[in-house]
């Protein structure tokens, strides 16, 4: 069999509900209560937008640009929120000081005083 019983009352059914829809003149379709946004201010967003290609232009580039920002700013705290104390703006570099020893201090003060003795010899040929 092609159909199956429950295939053949499924197409009656439907088939009932489309003349139910039809007799009542589409009735049930021309129930809308319109768009949830106020009248007057798709209005003034038409006035505004919809009425020059190149101003349509600019609102969707807008939108886009919009949409990106809060999209990359989610993002980017869903990431860190995760990822707390493993990335390197989070972790606490204080506990990775490493003390200097104070030879390298030495040897910084002996370079600068071998740079002073330069000084002097370059002032010697001046005169």
């Amino acid at each position: 069999m092609l159909f199956s019983s429950s295939a053949s009352r499924a197409l009656r059914l439907g088939a009932v509900r489309r003349v139910a829809v039809s007799a009542n003149g589409g009735a049930a379709r021309s129930k809308s209560t319109g768009p949830p946004i106020p009248a007057n201010l798709l209005a003034t967003w038409y006035n505004i937008f919809g009425k020059s290609t190149a101003m349509y232009a600019s609102w969707i580039v807008a939108g886009v640009l919009v949409s990106e920002a809060v999209t990359g700013w989610g993002t980017d705290a869903i990431w860190n929120s995760v990822n707390s104390g493993r990335t390197y703006d989070s972790v606490d570099w204080s506990k990775f000081v490493v003390e200097d020893d104070d030879d390298d201090e030495d040897e910084d003060d002996e370079d600068d005083d071998e740079d002073d003795d330069d000084d002097d010899d370059d002032d010697d040929d001046d005169e």
